[in-house]
């Protein structure tokens, strides 16, 4: 399919647009206590073992990440990029590019320990952090659920256990007992459609994730515990700070059809309803915006094996990441039209790419910027941008061989450097805002 022409757009974006880059806790903090830690270390040896095959057929060049991919320690994430302890320094890297904002997640097991047990020198570092952005001029998007869960959660049941939308609803109060005053945008849950599918419909995004069944019993569970959670927490952060915006952050691809046939058909309306069109239709009464995280499109073709593999993330003419997905800017703005029937401002609160060689993330974020110019031109009302990542970090069962970050990371002595793409976004920060 041919990219459509961009349109010359003149001052696309307003003045208080949000320019910014986004983390999540289990990624970059280190030294984490949850679910994800306690599985990284019993299946680490098996993703070293089998990286070969899982991804030699997948990325553009394998024998680059070969050595790392192949070590089991790149699997564990360990003291990550150590952002808990080093966050004024990357926020300093941040401020020089000339963002303005920062979505970032807080650690449940760090803050609730264990059942109504709440670490006071967690809640305070959180705080904390929030005091170190807003003196650098810079407001904080708060994330409370990023994939990673208390062990404790789990051993109730989880998000589809009874009593998760209760203690998922006290943590936030917590939370917002800490700060709510001084966040004005905030997302409940990140990527719930990614959730289900990792932990409730047998996986596929990534090679392996926590406790993964195939239960569409249990998923229904979660997205009605999901949907639940989101409209109480929503109104306990109302109730600290009544102004501010509360949303979902989507993991939403833009699915085209790769056969004309009716099975293709019928599977992608499957993938464009279930989960995140079905929870939007949901909560749109009961929520502030719709956080949108764009990748990448996935093209839909039947064929003669499980529905698990009739999607392909690279058309031919498409140019591929590291990870092999297909690169698409015009995709972002295929989903931000669709989303213009909502009647709700969109933020982009992730959109990136794993580039080591840093070849290509200049020009992928200049041209979905441009794309997201043509949305705004063409009626949606998009209020900001967060590049994924400010920084090299851990990408869940692929460890940390892809590198997302605008800055980059020494594994060692966890040294900071600005790779030149991130120059490249301070400019385009600069010359749309002036």
């Amino acid at each position: 399919m041919p990219r459509p022409k961009l349109i010359p757009v003149k001052e696309p974006f307003a003045k208080d647009f949000l320019w910014g880059a986004a983390t999540s806790a289990h990624q970059v903090e280190g030294h984490q206590h949850n679910n994800w830690s306690v599985w990284e270390a019993s299946v680490a040896d098996k993703l070293a073992k089998n990286a070969r095959s899982r991804l030699i057929n997948t990325v553009p060049d394998w024998k680059a990440i070969q050595a790392e991919a192949e070590d089991p320690v790149n699997y564990i994430s360990g003291s990550a990029a150590d952002h808990y302890n080093r966050y004024e320094e990357d926020f300093d890297l941040l401020k020089s590019l000339g963002c303005n904002a920062y979505r970032f997640s807080i650690e449940w097991s760090r803050v609730e320990t264990k059942p109504n047990q709440y670490n006071k020198a967690a809640l305070t570092h959180y705080r904390n952090m929030v005091q170190a952005l807003k003196k650098r001029g810079i407001t904080p998007m708060v994330t409370l659920h990023h994939f990673a869960d208390p062990i404790w959660l789990e051993d109730k049941g989880g998000w589809h256990g009874p009593a998760v939308v209760e203690s998922f609803t006290a943590f936030a109060r917590a939370i917002s007992k800490q700060i709510g005053q001084d966040i004005d945008y905030w997302c409940t849950v990140n990527e719930p459609g990614s959730y289900l599918l990792q932990r409730y419909l047998g996986g596929g995004a990534w090679p392996a994730w926590p406790t993964t069944v195939m239960n569409p019993s249990l998923g229904y569970k979660y997205l009605k515990n999901v949907i639940s959670a989101h409209k109480s927490v929503r109104k306990v952060i109302k109730e600290a700070n009544p102004k501010a915006m509360v949303g979902i952050a989507h993991g939403l691809l833009d699915y085209q059809l790769g056969r004309h046939d009716p099975l293709s058909w019928i599977f992608k309306k499957q993938l464009d309803y279930i989960p995140d069109t079905y929870i939007l239709n949901r909560i749109r009464n009961d929520t502030d915006f719709i956080g949108v995280n764009y990748y990448m499109r996935l093209l839909i073709k039947s064929r003669l094996s499980s529905p698990q593999y009739w999607t392909i993330k690279k058309a031919h003419d498409d140019p591929a990441n590291d990870m092999g997905w297909g690169i698409y800017p015009a995709g972002l703005y295929n989903i931000t039209q669709k989303l213009i029937r909502y009647n709700l401002p969109l933020i982009v609160t992730e959109n990136g790419i794993p580039d080591t060689k840093d070849n290509l993330r200049g020009k992928y974020i200049n041209d979905h910027l441009a794309e997201l110019a043509r949305s705004i031109s063409d009626g949606a009302d998009i209020r900001g941008y967060f590049y994924w990542s400010l920084l090299d970090n851990y990408e869940w069962s692929e460890g940390f061989w892809p590198k997302f970050g605008l800055v980059s990371i020494d594994r060692k002595t966890k040294n900071r450097t600005l790779r030149q793409s991130a120059l490249e976004y301070a400019s385009l920060i600069k010359k749309y805002s002036a």
